[in-house]
């Protein structure tokens, strides 16, 4: 079955201090643990300030799930990811920064890292990450969320759906990043090949009526 990661990210505004941020996000990392997520993801924002990068640190000590750290295409935080081993990196693609993208890619795998470039939900995106030798790439699927009739949800799942099949052909790994709830999920993963499946927001909202372990379990059921 494929995997429930949930992104961390938006419960990162509501704290304004370091130590709360911190507590926060290390209680809720571990509540999605217990509730049966397969991973959680959190930024390291544009310059990776001291509080992101305790949270980040005790996450990769705490947790026995996958913990995913979406990083800005930069050296700091490049560096710093080195030194603390996530199970992976999820970097925006960037045409400008290719060279940096490439040695990225390349320092990261050496520490045993796992590399993903977020991409649009474009064939030549998947081409030249295939040529950079990412791992995964993050597609976004945002569009097949948003989609409000029939026609453009079938035209969206079919375009993930052949994005899908040439990844598989690249030896590319596909997680699917977007505000899904259930529904869609359902519909997209007997569409594609997905291996994971990011959501963020939903997932707290249906969460204040249902709790974190009802509602990964929704999700779950739903890629049955």
């Amino acid at each position: 079955m494929s995997r429930i990661t949930i992104d961390l990210e938006p419960l990162a505004g509501l704290y304004g201090g370091d130590s709360d941020l911190v507590k926060a996000i290390v209680k809720n990392a571990l509540a999605c643990e217990i509730a049966g997520a397969d991973g959680v993801l959190f930024n390291t924002g544009n310059e990776f300030d001291q509080a992101r990068r305790r949270a980040v640190s005790i996450l990769v000590d705490s947790l026995d799930i996958g913990l995913a750290v979406r990083m800005a295409p930069e050296e700091r935080p490049l560096h710093m990811l080195q030194e603390l081993k996530p199970a992976m990196a999820i970097i925006p693609f960037d045409r400008e920064k290719k060279d940096f993208l490439s040695s990225a890619i390349t320092s990261l795998q050496v520490e045993n890292i796992l590399v993903a470039l977020n991409i649009p939900a474009e064939m030549d995106y998947v081409k030249e990450a295939a040529k950079l030798k990412s791992d995964y790439v993050v597609v976004n699927c945002d569009a097949y969320c948003a989609a409000r009739t029939l026609n453009n949800q079938l035209d969206e799942l079919e375009k993930i759906s052949k994005l899908a099949g040439l990844c598989t052909r690249l030896s590319l790994g596909v997680i699917a990043a977007g505000s899904f709830r259930p529904c869609q999920l359902s519909k997209l993963s007997r569409t594609a090949q997905i291996e994971e499946y990011i959501t963020g927001l939903p997932f707290f909202s249906i969460s204040l009526m249902h709790g974190y372990e009802k509602t990964i379990a929704a999700l779950k059921s739903s890629l049955a």
